[in-house]
């Protein structure tokens, strides 16, 4: 019985977490427009510009808000198979971040 309790316990700490990190990303919605507006470049675009970097093993993308404004957030695996993650200024394509993903 406790260690169900310790389990849900973790479980209901991970959905609040989770909660709070997805809080900064964008809607679909948001980001169609933004898109069709001209303020954000595509995706393609992007990705193309960070193609030196990234190579062509891309993960995953995400658009956030980050201190410095949009972002495409891609997660990617570099020549060692290690998973990484950029920020790109979504307006802008210049990578403002560089990390391994832990």
């Amino acid at each position: 019985m406790k260690n169900l309790l310790y389990i849900l316990g973790l479980s209901a700490l991970q959905l609040t977490v989770t909660g709070q990190v997805r809080a900064d990303e964008t809607e679909p919605g948001e980001a169609s427009r933004l898109l069709r507006q001209g303020e954000i470049l595509p995706l393609t675009s992007i990705l193309e510009m960070v193609r030196p970097v990234t190579g062509t093993h891309i993960l995953e993308v995400e658009i956030e808000h980050e201190d410095f404004g949009l972002a495409y957030e891609i997660y990617f695996l570099d020549a060692e198979g290690r998973r990484r993650e950029i920020y790109v200024d979504a307006r802008t394509g210049e990578i403002m971040l560089q990390k391994l993903d832990y």
